[in-house]
């Protein structure tokens, strides 16, 4: 695992949350981003927008409205509390909100911007966002940013694979000791511990009793005072989670291979049907399960259901009084010029040529056709 792995944050991440697109645009506009190395990742009208931005590119600061539909600026702010404490979160509120306000302190919100927003303030924001950019910059040589989705996706499919060389490296490297020991805020330990959650989701403990065990391992994670208890603690989550998945791997991944290929020979002939509406209905991650089913089967299962529509298809043009737009719809694919370039990828002949090659005497046409191709 090399430093070229992972990358570093040059300019100070801000993601703006408000269901006012005026007031996102004013804000948006009118703050000097140069001042402050700032750099706009993106725009939410509420809480559950941010999250989701959250998660693919973390910011360094969160700037939200209070009061908004869904999921408001208090629910966002306890949420990075819990998850994302490296995050700064700056509120904007307004006259009638101060209980909303007084609630966040204990979220450790960083700055409250009061309503309406002048000239004077948007100054006072940006020296605020500054301060907070010099508080960063000492870790820049030595801080290693881990919210990229790329270490995300590595820790995931290491998981995933059991890889415990990947995750037993990871754990000892000098960068996460580094890390864990200058970051006051530990955003490198809670990104490790939240992975393991993920995962466990993913392999279908239930939510409910997750998100106990979640908040019981923060609180214990948060009482280890040195670095090298909190790697100790980490590395032991990980691995018991690893001998816990490998135990209990023919019970879990049996029957989600079951219920994908019933599911793909129930459903192959509606063209809206795709490997993702399998993932969604087993409420797993779709990088998981086509991982399990190609660790069960030897096959990935996107091959597996354009073999069941492709077998299908030939069935049909086998009967010469089904119109060939009709085989399509009936295979699974719902533009008839589509499904022939398809077919023709596939068989080497249009539909029409395997239909005519058929009538013809040739029984076996899958010998002519290379039918046999994933």
């Amino acid at each position: 695992m090399n430093d070229a792995e992972w990358s570093t944050v040059k300019n100070m991440k801000i993601l703006l949350v408000d269901d006012d697109y005026l007031a996102l645009e004013g804000l948006q506009q009118m703050l000097h981003w140069k001042e402050f190395d700032g750099e706009l990742i993106g725009c939410a009208t509420n809480g559950t927008e941010a999250i989701s931005i959250i998660k693919k590119s973390c910011p360094d600061v969160v700037i939200s409205d209070i009061k908004m539909p869904g999921m408001d600026g208090l629910e966002l702010t306890k949420y990075l509390y819990e998850n994302y404490r490296g995050i700064r979160m700056i509120l904007i509120s307004g006259h009638g909100e101060f209980d909303y306000a007084q609630r966040a302190l204990q979220y450790q919100v960083v700055d409250y911007i009061l309503k309406p927003i002048t000239r004077k303030k948007i100054t006072d924001l940006e020296k605020r966002l500054a301060g907070i950019k010099r508080e960063l910059d000492p870790q820049k040589d030595n801080y290693w940013y881990m919210y990229d989705e790329t270490l995300r996706e590595q820790v995931l499919a290491a998981l995933r694979k059991g890889d415990m060389a990947f995750l037993g490296e990871l754990m000892i490297s000098e960068k996460v000791m580094e890390s864990l020991s200058i970051d006051r805020h530990d955003a490198l330990g809670l990104q490790l511990l939240n992975y393991l959650f993920i995962y466990q989701e993913e392999i279908g403990k239930d939510k409910p009793s997750l998100s106990a065990i979640k908040q019981q391992a923060m609180e214990e994670y948060w009482q280890l005072s040195s670095p090298y208890a909190r790697i100790a603690y980490l590395s032991k989550r990980y691995y018991d989670l690893m001998e816990y998945a490998e135990n209990c791997k023919n019970q879990y991944i049996d029957p989600i291979v079951a219920y994908s290929v019933q599911m793909i020979q129930e459903h192959f002939s509606d063209p809206y049907f795709n490997i993702s509406s399998i993932a969604e209905a087993a409420h797993l991650s779709l990088p998981y399960l086509s991982t399990i089913f190609k660790q069960a089967t030897g096959q990935n299962i996107s091959n597996y259901l354009a073999r069941q529509r492709l077998n299908e298809a030939k069935a049909l043009l086998r009967d010469v009084s089904i119109p060939i737009k009709d085989v399509s719809k009936r295979s699974g694919y719902e533009d008839p010029r589509y499904f022939a370039k398809i077919f023709k990828k596939r068989t080497s002949m249009t539909p029409s040529e395997f239909r005519n090659l058929y009538s013809t005497g040739h029984q076996d046409v899958s010998t002519f056709s290379g039918g046999n191709q994933p």
